[in-house]
């Protein structure tokens, strides 16, 4: 049966994480997997979910099954996070607990294909690579729309329009909620109001991703943009990631949600996507999702969280200010200020394919593909190493021409 198997290759994060394994230097810089480090190089454990888990040790909980559904507080917390309390969508609205966001996407991509398989759906150029292949596995077309320019460090809108002048009827249109994967660079309100505008005039399905909440200008803030969309829209499929938020990576709590037009019929979406995730992994482990809850039902917890976000997000924020002028002081022709107006993780650097892999053969720093830079995962040693081997590749580049 596996025989015929020859050369499987690893994708490009997996391949990744080999090549930084088998880099046995001691100054190797890891800016790739997503994830928050302090400056000592941790990823720390919010003292919010420490806490949290300590009290749901003490009510010895059930270990029994679950509906496919999941844990339905953590799902009416994350409706509620992400949408406000009191929006309109709340009224229309169905969800599911899954393993991470990444199962939400793979989960709503089974549930578009099984209403419209003839579907297109649209990402942005670039955007996280893995989103597509979820949406390809299930059986359905992919396209891509500028979404970034990568020489002016900005966001293409006028090239998003233009591309998305092609979407069809019934078609998906994948937005970012906040914080760009990979780019950090998102749309401002009127963007978002233009998008809506676009949305309804084409009747297309958007599909907004939420990973990020918190990291960008605030846990409101970051999601104004969604909400304007959700009050605007008759459809909507949101999918949201607690990683990043409340720093459980490795405890895979997300949520898949469906806002529907009126007409139709709660009961029978949440048991179709019940029935649809079932299938595709039966239900989504519970911890996670506990946690999560217990904090948000908690005050006390629940400020912790917020104080310990909010650190969290000015970190990265005193990170993004100091890889500008570090990027700066090493090459005085090169403009960062692209650096700081960007939210969230990462940001992308103007390196070519070639120019990334000399920064991991030469200067054992690693990034994925795009040069993504996770700038939370940054110290500030770091960013000088990082900033005097950018400024000698680009110095490099321009004697070669």
């Amino acid at each position: 049966m596996f025989n015929n198997l020859k050369n499987y290759e690893d994708d490009p994060i997996e391949a990744l994480f080999k090549r930084i394994s088998l880099d046995d230097s001691s100054n190797k810089i890891d800016l790739g997997i997503g994830v928050f480090r302090d400056q000592t190089g941790q990823v720390p454990v919010m003292r919010a979910v420490v806490e949290a888990e300590k009290q749901l040790l003490k009510q010895h909980a059930s270990k029994s099954y679950m509906s496919p559904l999941g844990n339905m507080d953590y799902c009416a917390d994350m409706e509620r996070s992400v949408l406000g309390e009191g929006h309109d969508a709340l009224q229309r609205i169905v969800s599911a607990q899954t393993p991470g966001a990444g199962a939400a996407l793979r989960g709503a991509a089974e549930f578009i294909e099984s209403f419209c398989p003839t579907a297109t759906v649209w990402f942005g150029s670039p955007c996280w690579g893995h989103q597509i292949e979820f949406f390809e596995r299930a059986g359905l077309r992919t396209k891509q729309y500028r979404y970034y320019n990568r020489e002016q460090g900005e966001l293409d809108f006028s090239g998003m329009l233009e591309d998305l002048k092609a979407l069809q009827e019934n078609d998906v249109l994948l937005l970012h909620g906040c914080c760009h994967n990979p780019t950090g660079e998102d749309p401002d309100l009127a963007q978002w109001q233009i998008l809506a505008d676009l949305i309804n005039e084409k009747r297309v399905l958007p599909l907004v991703d939420v990973a990020y909440q918190g990291f960008g200008s605030g846990i409101e803030e970051d999601v104004a943009g969604v909400r304007l969309l959700a009050a605007q829209v008759s459809q909507l499929i949101l999918t949201v990631s607690s990683s990043k938020s409340f720093g459980i990576y490795r405890e895979r709590a997300g949520l898949l949600s469906i806002i529907h037009q009126e007409q139709a019929s709660s009961d029978s979406l949440q048991r179709k996507l019940r029935d649809t995730l079932r299938q595709l992994y039966f239900m989504a482990p519970n911890h996670g999702a506990a946690i999560v809850h217990e904090i948000l039902s908690s005050q006390t917890l629940e400020q912790l969280w917020r104080d310990e976000l909010n650190a969290v997000r000015r970190q990265v924020v005193t990170m993004r200010v100091a890889l500008k002028a570090t990027l700066e002081q090493a090459n005085p022709q090169f403009d960062a200020s692209f650096i700081p107006r960007q939210k969230g993780m990462f940001s992308c650097l103007p390196l070519s394919q070639a120019q990334q892999l000399r920064m991991e053969q030469q200067y054992h720093i690693y990034m994925l593909p795009n040069a993504r830079v996770n700038v939370a995962a940054m110290s500030a040693e770091q960013s000088q190493a990082l900033a005097i081997a950018f400024a000698e590749i680009l110095s490099e580049s321009v004697a070669q021409r």
